[in-house]
């Protein structure tokens, strides 16, 4: 649904409910000297006014509770990618990073924007940049880039290495099989060979 369409849905939802307040209240609760065009009017407006605020608040309230659980799952689903966020935890001990900035430092390598990682955290952005330069700091790399080239590199190497060793498990799982000679085949084969020489000799004489 478009802005403006959602614009209009709910100010027809207010005005609805704001009709139907009026007219319970009006049935139920007024005398019938008092069922005038200015009281069921004052009636109407004090409605209006209470449903479109109670109505704001609870787009608001709910449109921040589906886009931080969003985020949360953005979040979650990033961390829990395999491959790079092992190595950069394998680096955060060496480095001396904090769970923070581990967390931002495997963000960083994902493709994610400063803005777009401090609204997954929930942090501002001067917290993010802080911790990023907190991470530049203790690894010795220069900027975001040469953070994303280091983890890369290092993910394609650890990729070789475990194609390497599962050609080495296969190769021993199914060895080639070596064939072992026969002497009590060969002997018989030549004294087979020998037989037949001797047959074709007597066959020409």
């Amino acid at each position: 649904m478009s802005g403006a369409k959602s614009v209009w849905f709910g100010i027809g939802f207010v005005l609805s409910v704001a009709a139907g307040k009026t007219a319970l209240v009006s049935a139920l609760l007024l005398d019938e000297g008092l069922r005038t065009l200015p009281v069921i009017s004052s009636l109407f407006v004090v409605f209006f006014v209470l449903t479109g605020i109670v109505t704001v608040i609870s787009y608001r309230f709910l449109g921040q509770m589906i886009v931080s659980k969003y985020d949360a799952r953005k979040l979650a689903a990033a961390l829990q990618e395999p491959g790079k966020e092992n190595i950069i935890e394998m680096h955060a001990r060496d480095w001396g990073l904090s769970k923070a900035e581990t967390e931002v430092a495997i963000l960083v390598v994902k493709g994610f924007s400063n803005a777009e990682i401090a609204k997954m955290r929930g942090s501002v952005l001067s917290t993010v940049k802080t911790q990023l330069g907190a991470i530049y700091h203790k690894s010795g790399l220069e900027n975001r880039y040469q953070l994303i080239a280091f983890i890369t590199d290092e993910v394609c190497q650890a990729a070789k290495a475990r194609r390497r060793d599962d050609s080495a498990k296969q190769h021993r799982a199914h060895p080639k099989a070596v064939s072992t000679p026969n002497p009590e085949a060969s002997v018989t084969k030549f004294a087979a060979h020998q037989r037949a020489t001797k047959m074709q000799m007597n066959a020409k004489q």
